[in-house]
């Protein structure tokens, strides 16, 4: 089971490796996960997200899109998109969106966000971490 203690060790593990710290402050995960309310932490940037079901995380993926106009650089926001709809029932359900059909099994996403001029690490970031974590649906990538 993949809990966010092993992803916060294997993402320090790679920033550890990867990070020049002349490029400022080191991106973190988000320390709460999105629970289908409000506004998706880092959805203005681009970066890594992962999947949870309960406390165990399932997936993992990049949104890095260069977005357009309003949207630019908005990878994040972009990419989750695919995973949630909006809740047209709130009288069954409090939340403001609801997991897709095909990730019902969803309960929140976790986002770490890159800053524009380093956000080509973040592909390295997915690859390293689902290498080294092999989340359940990520078919790609596994060792």
């Amino acid at each position: 089971m993949i809990t966010t203690d092993h992803l916060n060790s294997v993402t320090n593990d790679f920033f550890s490796r990867y990070w020049n710290p002349k490029n400022g402050k080191v991106p973190i995960w988000e320390r709460s996960e999105w629970d289908f309310n409000g506004t998706i932490p880092n959805h203005d940037k681009q970066g890594c997200y992962a999947l949870l079901k309960n406390d165990k995380i399932i997936y993992i993926g990049v949104g890095i899109s260069k977005g357009s106009g309003i949207y630019k650089n908005h990878g994040l926001g972009y990419r989750l998109k695919r995973y949630f709809k909006v809740n047209k029932n709130l009288q069954l359900n409090p939340n403001k969106y609801l997991p897709t059909e095909n990730w019902q099994e969803l309960t929140g996403i976790l986002t770490i966000g890159f800053p524009n001029e380093h956000f080509c690490l973040a592909s390295a970031l997915e690859i390293y971490l689902v290498y080294h974590l092999n989340p359940t649906q990520n078919k790609n990538l596994k060792k």
